[in-house]
């Protein structure tokens, strides 16, 4: 048994899972409540996420992974899904749309921005 468990806290660790983590609440613009499910450091400067948006009223949840260029502050999205209800993790395969994106630039005061602002201030 304390093995099993320290394999598992050992593997938590390792792939960066931390528990959902808001980075951007509800305003009267965007109902929408945004949180870090998962975060992976790959380079220096490069970060892969996995967020969610829960929609007004807990309607859905949309479910983004990204990765996080901190060095040129852009992003590259990677892939996507949208599941009903609010959702702690999805529940179903992401759509992988990482061979039609590309590096983007931020617009401020977008979630996007807000996203690659906290993770690059609080995962250095």
């Amino acid at each position: 048994m304390k093995k099993s468990v320290i394999t598992a806290a050992i593997l938590l660790f390792s792939v960066g899972a931390i528990a959902k983590e808001m980075y951007r609440a509800p305003s009267a613009g965007d109902f929408g409540t945004y949180y870090i499910l998962q975060h992976e450091k790959i380079e220096s400067d490069i970060h892969k996420v996995l967020t969610s948006r829960i929609g007004k009223g807990n309607a859905y949840t949309t479910f983004t992974e990204l990765k996080i260029n901190c060095a040129s502050q852009e992003f590259f999205a990677l892939a996507e899904n949208e599941e009903d209800g609010a959702k702690d993790m999805p529940s179903t395969s992401l759509y992988d749309y990482s061979s039609r994106s590309k590096w983007s630039r931020l617009v401020r005061g977008s979630s996007k921005y807000d996203l690659v602002q906290y993770v690059c201030k609080n995962y250095k």
